[in-house]
């Protein structure tokens, strides 16, 4: 499963589907080196009541499994609805998101929403949300199945196989979204 590059590359690449119906894609790229990056790009066009073009990246660099600096940015049709940033420093992270900066108190963040595609999270009880800027609960939904609590209340599954996400299942206003790896 996933593209190996030259360069130390793995590369996975996601259907993006609202019900039945295909609105998008997803590419997620994880290159090692001396640091690890992860990539997380998605462009997503809904056309139900409103046409709505949503485009999505999260860059993430990690170094010896710490998390050192990540970027999201998140548009609908143009207009930033999401631009955050998480950076390493002396005592834990600074933190900008969209509502607020702030630091926080941490030893070093070792999961993120990119890893979550590349590793299967097991034992872990806590990601960094990029996006909304703060550490989100995880927990088993079943074999091989997790359950990530959003800070909306709603949650998202990520499904594994060897591994490697192959699916995840979330809710937008719309209704239920997947993201289903292909070969």
């Amino acid at each position: 499963m996933g593209t190996v590059l030259p360069n130390q590359a793995q590369q996975l690449h996601y259907l993006v589907r609202l019900g039945d119906e295909p609105m998008g894609d997803m590419r997620a790229t994880k290159t090692k080196g001396i640091k690890e990056k992860y990539l997380m790009e998605s462009k997503i066009k809904v056309e139900k009541m409103l046409k709505i073009d949503l485009i999505y990246k999260i860059e993430s660099i990690f170094e010896k499994n710490i998390l050192q600096l990540s970027n999201a940015l998140e548009t609908a049709n143009g207009k930033v609805q999401t631009n955050s940033e998480t950076k390493r420093n002396a005592t834990g992270y600074g933190v900008t998101t969209k509502k607020e900066t702030k630091t926080i108190i941490h030893k070093g963040i070792s999961h993120n929403l990119c890893k979550l595609y590349f590793e299967e999270p097991v034992g872990i009880h806590s990601i960094w949300s990029d996006t909304f800027g703060e550490m989100l609960t995880l927990k088993p939904a079943g074999e091989h199945r997790y359950e990530l609590k959003l800070p909306n209340g709603k949650s998202s599954f990520y499904s594994y196989f060897k591994g490697i996400c192959t699916l995840v299942e979330t809710e937008i206003m719309f209704g239920k979204v997947t993201f289903s790896l292909t070969k």
